[in-house]
């Protein structure tokens, strides 16, 4: 006889367990719930890093612009003009700013100067340079219109921002450091009363044959005069930064 053919089936249970072809819905949620946090934990990292690349970046540029004050303090100060030609002060000091006066003679040229101010406007540094003036009175126009805040025709350049405080100071010697106009005038105008005094008495010596070493030695004895300069600003390095106090000594050449 013929074995009747089994008519059992397999269970959906089993089929499931043996041939399952997906995953389950708490599997999902774990996998997706991994990957959110992984996305995150990337997107973190990610935006700080580009964060300290633009932080880097920027304090680099204000660096530079740093380094550009710098060289153009040094530049003018190099160039000041000679008090005793100016017959005044080359130098004015004032809240948050600095007034120099340069000299821009060309060689073989008339005399010229030219008006420059360091000054804090709107949280900047800048710089403004007038006109080259002929003539002291054309300097002390060009000193007035800058000192009122009007360029009239003046080259107008920022050079550092986020800056909250300019200061200056001057080595008259043999005073030594003065901040104080007045001071700085008074200095220079004992000084010009020395050169003077001095130039008298080596005038007399050689009318009253002195050798040329006396004389020469006389003129020195009273030749001092603005030596130095010394600019302070308080500026930030970068966008959240504390303000920092940089200095910068630059010797006038005269």
């Amino acid at each position: 006889m013929k074995r009747a053919a089994s008519s059992e089936r397999p269970s959906p249970r089993s089929h499931g367990r043996n041939g399952r072809g997906g995953f389950t819905l708490l599997e999902m949620l774990v996998a997706i719930t991994l990957m959110a946090v992984m996305a995150v934990i990337g997107w973190r990292a990610l935006d700080s890093l580009t964060r300290s690349r633009e932080r880097l970046t920027d304090h680099d540029a204000r660096l530079d612009a740093l380094k550009v004050l710098y060289g153009q303090f040094q530049s003018d100060c190099e160039h000041l003009a000679n008090p005793t030609q100016l017959q005044a002060s080359p130098v004015e000091l004032g809240a948050n700013q600095l007034m120099l006066v340069r000299d821009r003679r060309d060689e073989g040229q008339p005399t010229a100067w030219q008006v420059v101010v360091y000054r804090v406007d709107n949280n900047t540094l800048v710089r403004m340079a007038s006109r080259p003036a002929l003539s002291r009175n054309a300097v002390q126009g060009a000193m007035v219109n800058l000192r009122q805040g009007a360029p009239g025709g003046a080259q107008v350049r920022p050079l550092l921002p986020d800056t909250a405080e300019l200061a200056a100071r001057v080595w008259v010697e043999p005073a030594g450091w003065q901040a104080e106009n007045g001071r700085v005038r008074a200095a220079l105008m004992q000084q010009s009363a020395i050169d003077s005094a001095a130039a008298q008495a080596a005038t007399a010596a050689t009318a009253a044959g002195a050798s040329d070493a006396d004389a020469s030695a006389a003129n020195i004895n009273g030749n001092a005069t603005l030596r130095a300069l010394e600019l302070t600003v308080l500026a930030k390095m970068g966008d959240g930064d504390a303000p920092r106090r940089f200095q910068k000594v630059c010797m006038t050449g005269l």
